[in-house]
């Protein structure tokens, strides 16, 4: 007990030194008092009944609590505050162009479009320095370097090269500064140039063999299984999660089970438990233990071990040793106790979802797996003999009842970092995990198999294949249900959060609570009917209203536009400006259960630029592109459509149906753009969009005509006089710049910051 009261004080230092950056002698100071406090605790607890009274709810001594909530304070500020010498490759960041010299510390992360290197530096040229005999020295400091997809260099190889160290990117959607930070990486290369290799043999040649067989391993899976079935097994096998086609790798994000495309705690505790039971037959317990220590340590050094790897190695050998020793490991205290060490040596872990999601989904199972367990056991007992409660209870927990634990206890961090909860895996881990051991086991005798002859690798093939397709294809499958998915808003998520902290805790005070009310089930009946009750209220709240919503935004200096269907379908126009100020715009007006839009129309190449930030604040599920957008002879600048995104290219003239009697046209389009003829009964609103009058009157003249209103900015008027447009007589003319309008009486963002428009496909009416 001191042990898991110390390590979530630690913890709990480490989150307050992140949210209050106070300065080091501050921390200092606070060590030095707590450390005092808890030296003369005793004299204090003698002297004072209060003093005595608290201690007794307190399980340590509050001073060596507050000590080591100070030192978690005091570790932080050193992490926020890196000392950088020219001994460092970190100093030689954004100051231009030097030579570098390091070797591939890592196996290379070869992708379609480039090939991404760790390269651990050990000498610079600094190519800035006059004084060309103090111009080489001697470094130290890792570097991502992006190289051609085509690279080959391997770990080990010690290479050249001129290049621009630059600080990694932070910014508030995703920091890819603390992102790679907790790997040691504090520069990032992009495209060295006369890249060489001068020289190899460096690093680990353990690690070195490793890397090779896992290397030969994915290519002899190449060889003996067809793809999708080859990329599923390299990611659960060897950790290689980029062999999947994008749409199959966004099914297992959508239904919930993207942890076993690659190495996680999931995958090691299969793996440890078929090393412990394969080597006690043979040499007995204590020995077993310790060579699937060391096996498990291989395993994860050959796979380059993330924090959940990391994790369940540390997890595995605790309950081994607690298991060698003849005592029973207390699961949440080696949970606490190896989070602490791990923020310890690297606090930045505690921002990483990956972490996150793994601690929370070991946190669910070790404080709900048994007593659901237990639960379940007594309810079969109560109905079936002991015998038949014992056969069916394992396999109904681990699949079914552990599963939900994770879940619930995952549920917040994943609506926090990702925006979404996936109802679908619900259905879909029970259906894939059973299988999971079985494609671990089939599928490394398969690739040992292919090791020793190609042909032998074919024909034990056969089975392993078979749990890969059906994994395959039930993900697919599910995948497809509508609504499986549920975008949620990121202001939302903190109600998740304290809905799930209030069952933990209820959980927790379950017996207590029940003595008090008499029993267990009418507590949990109130937080099932208060939960209920919300999420009705909630959803039924939003529901849409049957009419159609135009939201004209004023996005800091620019604006955007988007449209709510009567159905509820959302559609956005050509985004631009802040996304922050963008997507705070939808948050008051989507669902929370249902934050996501469900296509963005794209006019002008340029604009698609700002799609990966509204992407990473919000779900969309589909970019429209206009024949302007993807069809631009004049400018050559690449499509910028983040990965996970349907795309579809419209044609000249097409007509977009939100809905049916909702439709919204592609009237003209010219080098600047496509005009817009938005339709809904009577209402109908023209965006030229820069488009040429005279285009538009000789493409669609009906577009011209019966105008409810027209949406101008100044690349409309700037060779159209104002009077050409005042001519169409719109009964509203909507201004969509920060600048001062040229029409009397029109309405924008020069002077509101948001105007909604509503329309029953009969009458507007005007909100600000």
């Amino acid at each position: 007990m001191p042990l898991l009261w110390v390590s979530l004080a630690f913890i709990a230092g480490l989150l307050i030194g992140d949210g209050f950056h106070l300065s080091i002698w501050v921390w200092i100071t606070l060590c030095l008092l707590f450390l005092l406090l808890s030296c003369f605790e005793r004299i204090i607890h003698n002297k004072f009944q209060p003093w005595r009274k608290l201690r007794q709810w307190l399980p340590l001594s509050l001073g060596v609590l507050l000590l080591f909530v100070a030192l978690g304070g005091l570790r932080v500020w050193f992490t926020n505050h890196p000392v950088y010498k020219p001994d460092d490759l970190a100093f030689y960041n954004d100051r231009g162009a030097i030579i570098v010299t390091g070797w591939v510390s890592a196996a290379p992360d070869r992708r379609t479009d480039a090939t991404v290197y760790q390269i651990s530096a050990i000498e610079i040229t600094d190519l800035n320095n006059q004084d060309w005999v103090h111009a080489t020295r001697k470094i130290n400091g890792l570097a991502q370097v992006q190289m051609p997809a085509d690279a080959e260099w391997q770990y080990s190889d010690l290479l050249q090269f001129t290049a621009l160290p630059q600080t990694p990117s932070d910014n508030s959607d995703f920091s890819y500064s603390d992102y790679l930070a907790k790997s040691g990486i504090l520069s990032v290369i992009y495209h060295p140039r006369s890249v060489t290799q001068v020289g190899s043999g460096y690093g680990n040649v353990l690690r070195k063999g490793l890397i090779k067989f896992r290397e030969n391993a994915r290519k002899t899976i190449f060889e003996i299984f067809p793809q999708p079935e080859a990329g599923l097994l390299t990611g659960i096998l060897l950790g290689m999660d980029n062999d999947l086609p994008p749409d199959l790798t966004q099914a297992y994000r959508d239904t919930g089970v993207a942890h076993i495309i690659a190495i996680s705690g999931f995958n090691m505790a299969v793996l440890a438990g078929l090393f412990l039971w394969a080597f006690s037959l043979l040499v007995g317990p204590y020995w077993a233990a310790f060579v699937s220590v060391i096996l498990l340590g291989f395993y994860a050094s050959m796979v380059d071990a993330s924090e959940s790897v990391t994790r369940a190695v540390i997890m595995a050998v605790l309950a081994m040793g607690g298991h060698l020793i003849g005592r029973r490991q207390a699961g949440l205290n080696a949970l606490m106790f190896t989070a602490a060490v791990m923020c310890l040596l690297q606090p930045l872990l505690l921002k990483d979802a990956s972490f996150q999601l793994s601690f929370s989904a070991s946190f669910g199972l070790v404080v709900f797996a048994q007593p659901m367990q237990d639960w379940l056991t007594g309810v079969l007992e109560n109905k079936t003999s002991e015998k038949t409660a014992a056969k069916w209870t394992k396999p109904l927990s681990e699949y079914f009842l552990f599963t939900l634990a994770a879940q619930v206890a995952t549920l917040p961090f994943i609506a926090a970092n990702f925006g979404r909860i996936s109802i679908s895996a619900l259905l879909a881990n029970p259906l894939v995990l059973p299988v999971q051991p079985a494609v671990m086991v089939s599928g490394a005798i398969t690739l040992v198999a292919g090791f020793v002859h190609p042909l032998a690798g074919k024909l034990v093939m056969l089975l392993s294949w078979l749990f890969l397709k059906y994994t395959n294809g039930m993900v697919a499958l599910l995948a497809r249900i509508k609504g499986g998915v549920l975008s949620i808003q990121p202001a939302f998520t903190i109600w998740i959060f304290i809905v799930v902290a209030l069952i933990v805790a209820l959980f927790f005070l379950r017996e207590k609570l029940a003595k008090f009310f008499q029993s267990s089930r009418f507590i949990w009946l109130v937080l099932l009917l208060a939960a209920a009750g919300f999420s009705t209220w909630s959803i039924a709240s939003n529901q849409p209203d049957g009419r159609l919503h135009l939201h004209l935004v004023r996005c800091n200096d620019e604006s955007s536009v988007y449209l709510i269907a009567p159905n509820g379908e959302t559609l956005a126009i050509d985004p631009r400006g802040s996304m922050d100020e963008f997507t705070s715009s939808l948050e008051k007006e989507l669902s929370p259960w249902s934050f996501h839009l469900d296509s963005v129309l794209i006019t002008d190449r340029k604009l698609t630029d700002p799609l990966a930030e509204l992407a990473g604040a919000i779900n969309v599920r589909q970019v429209q592109l206009a024949p302007s957008s993807y069809r631009s002879e004049e400018d050559s600048r690449p499509l910028h459509i983040p990965d996970g995104i349907e795309v579809e290219k419209l044609l000249p003239s097409e007509i977009v149906e939100l809905e049916p009697g909702v439709q919204l046209t592609l009237a003209a389009e010219d080098l600047n753009g496509t005009a817009l003829l938005l339709q809904n009964g009577s209402l109908r609103i023209l965006i030229p969009n820069g488009v040429d009058y005279a285009v538009i009157k000789e493409v669609s003249p009906d577009a011209l005509t019966g105008l409810t209103a027209l949406l101008l900015g100044p690349e409309d008027v700037s060779y159209i006089p104002p009077r050409v447009w005042l001519n169409l007589q719109p009964q509203l003319i909507l201004w969509k710049d920060r600048g001062i309008s040229p029409f009397e009486n029109s309405l924008g963002v020069d002077v509101v910051a948001d105007v909604h428009l509503v329309s029953d496909g009969t009458k507007i009416w005007l909100t600000e």
